[in-house]
């Protein structure tokens, strides 16, 4: 069981991962592009949609999709089901991009982590995954296998 000190430290490394994310991303707007992935992964969606799927406000979330859809990079169709309610999908322009966008965090992260291997990478994105199930579902319902270090 993991100890009090254990998750402060862990609780302290939160707002440096958030600043990291910042440094990787650099100039990009992070909500809208955001929001424009949740839209191209999820899409044709509603807006209520992807609010839920970013756990963020519905009057946020339809504050960046506007100007998503200003931009052009998303587009609104009528709902086939609810005449009263849109749909969203990705522009072409849309998820171009989203692919410049993460060809250049791939190579910035290519740049930033060229001292580690892709066994610690695995590591790594295996420990994320790990912490993200279960931050995420009811607590003790996930069984996850431990990762083993290969070096």
């Amino acid at each position: 069981m993991a100890s009090p000190h254990a998750c402060s430290a862990l609780v302290d490394t939160f707002p440096r991962l958030s600043r990291s994310k910042r440094a990787v991303l650099g100039h990009t707007r992070i909500a809208p592009v955001a929001a424009l992935g949740t839209v191209a992964a999820l899409g044709p969606v509603r807006v209520s949609e992807v609010a839920e799927a970013m756990g963020l406000d519905l009057s946020t979330v339809s504050r960046q999709v506007g100007q998503l859809r200003r931009d052009g990079l998303v587009e609104a169709t009528p709902d086939a089901a609810d005449g009263r309610s849109q749909r969203l999908s990705a522009t072409p322009a849309g998820i171009a991009l989203l692919r410049a966008e993460r060809h250049r965090m791939v190579d910035r992260l290519g740049e930033r982590l060229a001292t580690w291997d892709d066994a610690e990478l695995a590591e790594l994105i295996a420990l994320l995954d790990r912490l993200t199930d279960d931050l995420t579902t009811d607590a003790g319902t996930t069984q996850h296998p431990t990762p083993t270090r290969t070096a």
